[in-house]
């Protein structure tokens, strides 16, 4: 296949993009849009919504605070509002780190961690596979990370949420299947973005068959997180699995 063919898989496709406004987020928006893909991206705020409609129409940003998780389900009928026609892809990929000792960690910063990370995930991802059956089909990328595999110091709310990603993506997988809807999650190890760089001192408390080691710029898995949200890959390992694990 071509470079230029490359560039045009995503052509006329409708994706749901969250968390958008920085690190994987944005740059998964910015590939998938010069991939041809048709997207709308939530962000939390006007700088960022400033950073984002430097690449796509303002009318394809939409603010939104996946923290209220009572209007999460909004957020999906906004979108395909926006899109004018329905979801093909969703890419979840909000979500907040919160460094902080068990013993630390009350039930309320708890819960908080679980509104973003876990709960807003779910509402979206039901609502958006509601719209794909109605489509005939589509595919669900949630954002784990490996930390919900493996475990980390100061970090039981943000493992525990998405160690539950992890579980709900797979009975999406099973569940959705007989619909034409295929679920994966991706769950890389630390990546430089401006959340990890300020809420967790270094990455180098993690096991080194857990880090990632891309480069500032070069983000060698992503092109196939679009592709696992799309099915415009024949690669299976991408588009067939409930969890692909990335190390760069």
């Amino acid at each position: 296949m071509s470079a230029a063919s490359r560039r045009r898989d995503l052509g006329g496709r409708r994706i749901l993009v969250t968390g958008a406004g920085s690190g994987i987020g944005l740059k998964f928006v910015e590939d998938a849009l010069a991939e041809g893909a048709d997207c709308v991206a939530t962000v939390r705020n006007g700088e960022e919504a400033a950073i984002v409609e430097q690449l796509m129409p303002r009318s394809r940003v939409l603010q939104a605070d996946l923290a209220d998780v009572a209007r999460a389900s909004i957020v999906v009928a906004d979108a395909v509002s926006r899109l004018e026609g329905p979801i093909d892809g969703l890419v979840y990929c909000a979500g907040v780190f919160d460094y902080r000792g068990v013993l630390e960690t009350s039930l309320e910063q708890w819960r908080a961690v679980f509104d973003v990370n876990l709960d807003s995930a779910f509402e979206i991802a039901r609502e958006s596979a509601r719209r794909m059956v109605d489509g005939g089909g589509g595919s669900i990328v949630l954002v784990s990370s490996q930390i919900g595999i493996v475990g980390h110091p100061r970090a039981a709310a943000y493992a525990a949420s998405k160690a539950a990603v992890n579980g709900l993506v797979r009975a999406l997988a099973v569940e959705l299947a007989p619909a034409g809807i295929r679920a994966n999650a991706v769950a890389p190890g630390p990546i430089a973005t401006a959340s990890g760089s300020t809420r967790s001192p270094s990455c180098r408390s993690t096991p080194s068959s857990t880090r990632s080691h891309a480069r500032d710029g070069a983000w060698p898995s992503w092109r196939s997180t679009i592709r696992a949200s799309t099915g415009s890959s024949g690669d299976g390992r991408w588009t067939t699995s409930p969890r692909s694990t990335t190390r760069g």
